[in-house]
């Protein structure tokens, strides 16, 4: 996810950090999180969050560029799909590596496009490496001003499950703007996956809370794990073999209006067995016979998968369909990234809606003894 890169992982440390990795690892319990930089009250009040730029941001740009899945699959679809007479619009450019591949693709202009401050460093890396027809636009998608049409946008705007970066719509603004008439979007199809999570290993870590560790009843936040996302790297051992696919977007097409806020699917169980938890994954068609996907199954990249525990066990059947829905709550910049989800064979039903959970432990607590 590259633009702007005050991207974040977790909450409301969308707009607090530049960078938070947080990565699960579920087949043995541990949860991992860095903390790259965290500004100061006075450096809120001299830099808006938005635009607000660190040399640590190189920490997250590296992790990026070092998902060789992702980042040769975008070169790839930049080589098959940009010619000589095509202008390309890299939009959320990061380090403007998508406009280097452009630009080295041969596209006769190529304009690239971030909010935050880093993309003074991307014009020196791309200077650096003698692109000289990239030009630089340090704007948001409102701020923007082009002249005329492109032929080709360009984006890596997904996050984790697709929204957690909540880019999809500034992209659509800039689309419905600057694409011409029979442009190409890259990618130009994102789908949404689902699996069963069946690892005990990963119960076991939901349940940490609940058995009183250190001699310690934790029973007011001991139910918290189960109600709420978390960021996993899952083995393809820790899911059934039978997964679900909730839908597609066709990034030509799709509007504001009808961008869908629920996902649903079916599965059909290969096994009997009990379940912990569901997760969630994207798969990327970035043109024409360029796919990769983000799954347990998957080559490994940076975007992982998103675990959305269940309440409690529910076991699942061959013998009935199980219908999966997911729900993206709040897909909007500098709001926290908040999910609702549900599983259900018909017989019974589990739903969990994460920012009502949250609504219920946001009070306002008096400063001074309680």
């Amino acid at each position: 996810m590259e633009y702007a890169h005050t991207a974040v992982l977790s909450y409301q440390l969308f707009f607090e950090a530049l960078f938070c990795y947080h990565a699960h690892i579920a087949n043995i319990g541990i949860t991992v999180n860095i903390e790259i930089y965290m500004s100061t009250d006075n450096e809120k009040e001299q830099n808006p969050p938005n635009y607000r730029m660190s040399y640590r941001d190189v920490a997250m740009h590296k992790v990026m560029l070092q998902d060789v899945v992702r980042t040769d699959a975008y070169e790839k679809s930049i080589n098959e799909v940009v010619t000589p007479e095509h202008s390309v619009l890299d939009f959320g450019c990061g380090t403007g590596i998508l406009s280097m591949f452009a630009a080295r693709a041969g596209a006769n202009k190529v304009i690239a496009v971030d909010r935050s401050p880093f993309i003074k460093t991307a014009k020196e890396i791309a200077h650096k490496n003698g692109f000289e027809n990239i030009d630089f636009y340090h704007d948001d998608d409102q701020s923007l001003q082009l002249d005329e049409k492109v032929d080709v946008i360009v984006s890596e705007w997904m996050g984790h499950c697709l929204f957690y970066e909540a880019m999809l719509e500034p992209l659509l603004a800039v689309r419905d703007r600057y694409l011409a008439t029979d442009g190409i979007m890259i990618p130009a199809e994102v789908s949404i996956h689902a699996g069963l999570v069946c690892d005990e290993d990963l119960l076991d870590d939901l349940s940490f809370l609940s058995e009183q560790p250190y001699d310690i009843d934790f029973e007011p936040i001991a139910h918290v794990p189960f109600q709420q996302t978390d960021l996993v790297a899952l083995d393809p051992e820790s899911i059934l073999k039978s997964t679900a696919h909730l839908g597609s977007l066709n990034m030509h097409t799709i509007t504001k209006a009808d961008s869908p806020r629920e996902f649903t699917g079916t599965i059909k169980p290969n096994k009997k067995a009990e379940i912990f938890a569901l997760c969630g994954w994207f798969s990327s068609e970035l043109s024409k016979g360029v796919v990769f996907g983000t799954g347990p199954n998957d080559m490994p990249t940076h975007w992982d998968q998103i675990l959305f525990p269940l309440a409690e066990p529910f076991m699942v059947d061959p013998s009935r369909e199980l219908t999966i829905t997911i729900s993206p709550l709040t897909e909007q910049v500098g709001k926290e990234q908040c999910w609702s989800w549900s599983i259900t064979d018909g017989e019974k039903t589990i739903r969990v809606n994460e920012q009502e959970q949250q609504q219920r432990v946001l009070l306002d607590v008096p400063q001074g003894k309680l």
